[in-house]
């Protein structure tokens, strides 16, 4: 299934009058499948508040968000729950697998939330520990992980619904500049590998040179970064 994001006129404030501070201000944007996407920018200048409301975790003071054509600012309720369980895979910065379990059981404990053939959710599971090179670590508990094995499986468990999206805020802030780069390529390899969409906010101009485009954000405005930019160069 092709699927596309459309963000526009994306507007999230606080407060109002003259009181109002814009943390994202008419942002607009496209996006199709397979396509991964960076957003760079300084701390606080509203990355993490466009993914969240790409992700349906806040709602847009105003703006569309087009996911195949519907527009999910405008869900609510059950419809809004369904779209962020369904539609959309999150990889945190802090990754948060349960520490007391394996990598398989982190990905089957989705399974269990949402539901589903357990056998089905058991082969998708094992498929993406392989994709992702876990093999071998497939039955280890999360606390005997290093961090890039960590954020690895937790790309695997952003996957196991077969979400349309995923979005990824700062995957790499805790790792050295080796495994990061290697995660980041993981991600973007299942991302184009499986046709989904793909945005990561990242601070760091050299894993957002791996992407397919790459977009700023200053003071809640958007653009786009031209190759060649801020050293932004292909496979940086």
């Amino acid at each position: 299934m092709t699927d596309s994001l459309r963000v526009s006129n994306l507007t999230k404030t606080y407060g109002s009058g003259e009181d109002a501070v814009y943390a994202v201000r008419n942002a607009t944007f496209a996006i199709e499948s397979g396509e991964f996407v960076a957003v760079v920018g300084p701390s606080g200048s509203g990355k993490t508040t466009l993914i969240a409301m790409i992700g349906a975790l806040l709602r847009p003071t105003s703006g569309s968000i087009e996911v195949g054509g519907q527009d999910i600012a405008t869900l609510k309720g059950r419809a809004q729950a369904l779209y962020r369980r369904t539609s959309v895979g999150y990889v945190f910065q802090a990754n948060n697998l349960v520490s007391y379990v394996t990598t398989r059981e982190n990905l089957m404990l989705v399974q269990q939330i949402s539901g589903g053939d357990r056998h089905a959710a058991a082969a998708r599971a094992d498929r993406l520990i392989a994709e992702l090179g876990l093999e071998k670590r497939a039955d280890a508990l999360a606390t005997r992980l290093s961090g890039g094995e960590r954020q690895r499986v937790a790309i695997a468990r952003a996957l196991m619904n077969e979400p349309r999206m995923v979005l990824v805020d700062e995957p790499t802030a805790s790792l050295d500049s080796s495994r990061g780069k290697q995660v980041v390529e993981s991600l973007i390899a299942e991302v184009k590998g499986r046709g989904k969409l793909g945005i990561m906010v990242t601070h760091d101009i050299a894993m957002a040179a791996l992407a397919d485009r790459v977009l700023e954000m200053r003071d809640g405005r958007l653009t786009e970064v031209a190759r060649g930019e801020h050293g932004l160069v292909a496979n940086a």
